[in-house]
């Protein structure tokens, strides 16, 4: 045997006395034995087993890598989680159980010393799982980390399933708002369909109460043209021609008001005067309903920049309300008064009549809610008195409240309206009492009459042909404008809505461009009253616009009025 060989036995001998020693103080964990195929890992029973027995009992996996990944040790759980026996997974490369999209993290991982991730693991039958992996590198230890790995599976379970509870929630949440929401639209629409039902029933109430009056007094003027009793038949139509114009008026009103269309004609007018003058209008039909009225109106003028019109309307609107709820021998008292600051002025109007209830009150200003329990106890009206009240105190600036200390205890509205520094006295000339002799009449015209409804042109023909006018009349547009060819009317009145092919503005357009203005004056004379559709008349070539159903008399001071103009 040679120096050399025995120098090689010595060495061999030493490195395994090396690793006996190694072995028995605890700081090998295992052997990497080469064989043909492959290598092969055997871990030792470390004196620390207590330890061991902990790092393989617990929950979590635990893994032991070189620097290159190669796995030294895992324990049971990370096994399972691979679904393989820990021998086919020590000596292997870590990365290989990873999955691909997950590899580069994690090398960014492990080369950075240590930190934490989450990860895609593959198991035996190639399913992925998620997992969390905390990397921690050994120092000095030739780059061996150890691993943390945790099943992320239940917890993204619990995870979706609170996030798939969260969306379940927010849905029913969602649904349960829109079916409450639905509720609420279909009781909105439930009551919208009602208070129809109720507005129509009491619209026919109130048409057909004047109708009845009318139908009676015209069998009276047939059967008496002459006479006392003519004359009081005469008398009936008017004023139920009258209540009639005004049901529609506060329709059309109420409407502008909605569409922000209506038109205050504003001036500068002592509200004391014009509270006084309502009241003493209105007196006679409060007396003749058996009821006392109070007035508690200082003598000194209130100056305000409003509609006496739409104001006298508010005012009567309310006053009328008190006729209707409160029974004879009850009392009413209007009041006028100022705030401190003089900036305000406070209408009031207390009655003694049969009151509101909580509910009653809360919607007393809405339209088409009649105040009496049902339109066939009386006096209930359309329900649009106090909106149309409402809407055109607020078009001044003001406001208007109501309060009632219940059913039986009566009712005081409030009115609040915006004042206007003090006026200088000036002299108020008294004011004109209305001529009751006949206006002086018109200038004869020739007058074409275009109007689809028979009757109402023949009864427009009657009157015109009382004022002493000349008249030709036609039941639609192309035959008006062929009469107007060879007849050359000097005014021509014409309905809007006529059949056919050719509407009141198309006739008007046509005749326009035959007769300039000031040779011809044409007047429409229309159910829609409307400013869209005043204005839409006058583009069309219409001179005046006038609302169905006209009165004659405001018709024959438009025609007297055109003398000196044609």
């Amino acid at each position: 045997m040679n120096v050399t060989t025995n120098e090689d036995l010595r060495r061999k001998l030493e490195e395994a006395e090396d690793l006996i020693h190694a072995i028995r103080h605890d700081r090998v964990d295992g052997f990497v034995v080469d064989h043909p195929n492959r290598q092969r890992v055997l871990m030792l029973q470390a004196p620390d087993r207590p330890y061991r027995i902990l790092i393989e009992k617990m929950q979590q996996g635990a893994v032991a890598t070189s620097a290159d990944g190669t796995v030294l040790y895992c324990n049971r759980r990370f096994a399972e989680m691979l679904r393989r026996p820990v021998e086919e997974i020590a000596g292997k490369s870590v990365y290989g159980f990873l999955a691909v999209p997950s590899q580069t993290a994690y090398a960014e991982v492990a080369d950075s010393g240590g930190g934490q991730g989450e990860f895609g693991l593959v198991q035996a039958d190639g399913h992925v799982i998620p997992i969390h992996v905390a990397v921690n590198a050994v120092e000095d230890s030739d780059g061996v980390s150890y691993l943390i790995v945790t099943d992320l599976t239940d917890q993204l379970a619990r995870r979706r399933a609170e996030e798939l509870a969260e969306i379940l929630s927010r849905e029913l949440e969602g649904r349960k708002a829109a079916e409450e929401a639905l509720r609420a639209s279909e009781a909105r629409f439930a009551d919208q369909s009602r208070r129809k039902d109720q507005f129509l029933a009491v619209l026919s109430h109130e048409i057909r109460g004047p109708l009845a009056p009318i139908q009676n007094a015209l069998h009276v003027l047939q059967r008496a043209p002459e006479g006392p009793l003519a004359a009081d038949a005469r008398n009936i139509l008017e004023r139920q021609v009258t209540q009639m114009a005004r049901i529609t008026d506060d329709l059309f009103d109420l409407s502008r008001i909605s569409g922000r269309t209506i038109l205050l004609r504003k001036d500068r007018l002592d509200l004391t005067e014009l509270v006084r003058r309502c009241v003493e209008d209105y007196g006679p039909t409060l007396e003749s309903a058996g009821l006392r009225v109070e007035t508690q109106i200082p003598d000194r003028s209130f100056w305000m920049n409003g509609d006496s019109t739409r104001l006298s309307q508010v005012f009567m609107n309310i006053l009328q309300n008190a006729v209707k709820f409160t029974e004879g021998g009850g009392t009413v008292v209007v009041s006028l008064s100022v705030c401190a600051d003089g900036k305000t002025a406070i209408v009031d109007i207390r009655d003694t009549g049969v009151g509101m209830n909580e509910e009653k009150l809360e919607r007393i200003f809405e339209a088409f809610r009649p105040g009496a329990p049902s339109y066939d106890q009386g006096g209930g009206g359309l329900g649009i008195g106090m909106a149309l009240a409402k809407g055109l105190t607020e078009l001044h600036g003001g406001h208007i409240f109501a309060a009632s200390a219940g059913a039986g205890r009566g009712s005081e509205f409030t009115i609040e309206l915006p004042l206007q520094r003090e006026a200088p006295p000036r002299e108020v000339p008294p004011r004109e009492q209305p001529a009751r002799s006949a206006p002086a009449p018109a200038k004869p015209y020739r007058v074409l009459v275009i109007e689809d409804n028979i009757d109402a042109a023949e009864s427009l023909e009657m009157l015109l042909d009382l004022m002493g006018h000349q008249v030709e009349k036609a039941y639609d547009g192309p035959v008006g404008i062929e009469i107007a060819k060879r007849y050359r009317p000097e005014v021509v009145i014409c309905d809007i809505g006529l059949p056919g092919p050719m509407d009141g503005h198309a006739v008007a357009q046509i005749l326009r461009r035959e007769y300039p203005r000031g040779s011809a004056f044409l007047i429409a004379l229309t159910g829609y009253g409307q400013h869209e559709d005043q204005r839409r008349s006058y583009e069309a070539g219409f001179d005046f616009h006038m609302t169905k159903p006209a009165d004659p008399k405001e018709l024959e001071k438009l025609l007297a009025s055109l003398t000196s103009q044609i």
